[in-house]
């Protein structure tokens, strides 16, 4: 019973993609772009095996640790970069 419970709750998980080279180039270049401009940008992160959006201002990245902050209304986060499966800067029209 346990062993269904667990299978049910796997198929309503979300996949964590490899990101390609190309990929992770861009999501790169749109952080930095979003920390140098001080715009807002919108990270979609994986997280106990679901996506979820997070929108911030990037207020420091530590390229040793490798991770970034990102402060939201709620709190100043720290987000490791392996969390990251995509970014987009918000526009002022959104």
């Amino acid at each position: 019973m346990v062993e269904i419970r667990k299978w049910k709750d796997e198929q309503f998980h979300d996949k964590k993609r490899e990101l390609t080279e190309w990929e992770l180039e861009e999501i790169e270049q749109t952080i930095q772009r979003a920390f140098k401009l001080r715009q807002l940008v919108t990270l979609t992160l994986w997280q106990h095996h679901n996506l979820r959006d997070e929108t911030g201002l990037v207020t420091g990245m530590d390229p040793y640790k490798k991770e970034l902050l990102l402060d939201t209304d709620a709190a100043i986060k720290r987000i490791t970069f392996d969390k990251i499966q995509n970014a987009k800067l918000v526009d002022d029209d959104d």
